[in-house]
């Protein structure tokens, strides 16, 4: 594979504003608004740099989304201007690293991210080796956004069933399955439904297993620690998020 790398910046910039339909009920910016934020950012970013989408599907691989940490320090408001920078960092095995930093107009560090990324075979489903994609390395950064370093996730609790969702059409997106942010819709609404408005600090989503059209997913949440959640596949048992808060 060759990537025409474009001259443009390591660290993307941008500008905006936090809009009604990424707001909560409070009036701030969603988890599911704040999750579409940081990944609109890195495909926009990859996309800049020439290794996004448009140019890595050519040979029928794509980058998918496997694990999000946020640290979330204030959440800003409906209306809030504010800026988001974002960089690829490294690449270790399987996954390339990109962390994120979400600031006020001001400067104020609104939440700092960590996220790592797949390339997957589009028919195959399975991770490729990152050694096809060498090239990339020159563009990382290796500044880290996160300093605080998280607790391993409690994958052993006894889960309890809080509702079923079933993918729809609306859910999917170019790779063929539910898109990243719809997983933070359910990880949202189960949340609210265990702690009701309860200000979190540090968020994990961990992404295990693809979901398609018309799966039916059951979101579950520890009794033990009422803090690790998980979405459940009815079909194969198989768990196609995990993810765990602390609160402030």
């Amino acid at each position: 594979m060759i990537f025409y790398f474009c001259s443009m910046q390591k660290i993307w910039n941008k500008r905006l504003q936090v809009g009604w339909d990424e707001t909560n009920l409070n009036g701030k910016l969603s988890l599911t608004g704040l999750s579409l934020i940081l990944q609109r950012a890195a495909v926009e970013h990859a996309e800049q740099l020439g290794f996004g989408y448009s140019e890595i599907s050519k040979d029928n691989v794509s980058w998918v989304l496997f694990r999000l940490n946020i640290e979330l320090v204030r959440l800003p408001e409906w209306k809030e201007k504010i800026r988001i920078q974002t960089w690829p960092r490294e690449i270790i095995g399987l996954a390339a690293f990109r962390d994120f930093i979400l600031l006020s107009e001001k400067g104020e560090v609104l939440c700092n991210a960590s996220s790592e990324w797949l390339i997957i075979d589009l028919t195959s489903r399975r991770p490729q080796r990152m050694d096809r994609f060498k090239e990339m390395a020159h563009l990382n950064t290796a500044t880290k956004a996160l300093t605080y370093k998280p607790p391993p996730l409690n994958t052993k609790c006894d889960f309890t069933p809080l509702f079923n969702v079933t993918t729809r059409h609306s859910d999917i997106d170019l790779n063929g399955h539910t898109n990243a942010r719809k997983y933070f819709d359910w990880l949202d609404d189960a949340i609210y439904q265990v702690h009701k408005e309860k200000e979190i600090s540090f968020l994990q989503m961990n992404y295990l297993n693809e979901c398609h059209l018309g799966e039916e997913i059951t979101i579950e949440f520890c009794e033990e620690d009422k803090k690790t959640f998980r979405g459940l596949k009815k079909e194969n048992g198989k768990t196609a998020f995990i993810a765990q808060v602390q609160f402030k």
